[in-house]
């Protein structure tokens, strides 16, 4: 690896220690640890944390929630998304739900969802209203973009409709899907937690971060908000992962 490779490599820590920097300098000319803590009090709120039992409940119950709503969501819209390519009954009657659920503001969804379900449930059926419209839409754009000189020619050679799923709308669409998967998985992230604190469910990441606003805990509500961010990085390179070994299984190599 040449120097300006391992420069490369090294862009991103080196982006984290600028941003942390920044930070630091920003806190210092503020003077106020209750309006902008210095990043050391994050990291001591970070420590607290994680001698707390009741954290950890909170990271998994987060989490749970999260992956849940997300692959509810990504298999309904899948399933919907064939259902539309393949009949212009089912791309119309689906297309005013679509546009309805993707109109309507988040924060309606999350009170109308607290009076409907209640604060445990809420969360996620939030996250699945949100999610489940972009989900739907680019599995639905990425079917439909096939290449049409490849559809036609497994016609021709009267290709089965099982060998062209498996082996043509599949991979084309599940390349497609990931990317987007990415954005939406890091999305949901957001869409859980802010819902979590606007209804209080107990235990939660959300909870959390709202008690600490509550009692004026910055540093605290700082150290939450990084957690979330290492969650949701996290879960982006767990997908990254799975999706490698996939591809090293169907290819024998990275993608």
């Amino acid at each position: 690896m040449d120097k300006k490779s391992k420069i490369t490599a090294y862009m991103p820590i080196i982006t984290v220690f600028l941003l942390v920097g920044i930070w630091y300098i920003v806190a210092v000319a503020i003077g106020k640890e209750i309006i902008f803590p210095t990043p050391h009090k994050v990291a001591a709120a970070m420590g607290e944390l994680l001698i707390e039992g009741q954290f950890y409940l909170s990271l998994l119950s987060s989490l749970l929630k999260i992956a849940l709503s997300f692959l509810i969501a990504l298999v309904f819209g899948v399933a919907f998304a064939v259902f539309a390519a393949n009949g212009k009954f089912f791309d119309k009657l689906f297309y005013p739900l679509i546009i309805v659920a993707r109109a309507t503001p988040t924060m309606s969804i999350i009170f109308l969802c607290l009076l409907w379900f209640g604060k445990d449930i809420s969360p996620m059926i939030v996250s699945l209203l949100v999610i489940f419209p972009i989900l739907y839409s680019a599995c639905l754009s990425a079917i439909r973009s096939c290449d049409e000189r490849l559809l036609q020619m497994s016609k021709l050679y009267k290709v089965s409709k099982k060998t062209m799923v498996k082996k043509l709308y599949l991979p084309f669409v599940a390349d497609k899907m990931y990317s987007e998967s990415i954005s939406v998985l890091s999305l949901n992230v957001k869409l859980i937690i802010a819902a979590e604190a606007l209804s209080m469910s107990y235990m939660t990441l959300g909870r959390t971060m709202q008690i600490a606003n509550d009692n004026l805990e910055t540093a605290r509500l700082f150290a939450v908000t990084v957690f979330a961010i290492i969650l949701s990085v996290a879960l982006e390179f767990s997908l990254k992962g799975i999706r490698t070994l996939i591809w090293r299984k169907r290819y024998g190599k990275d993608s």
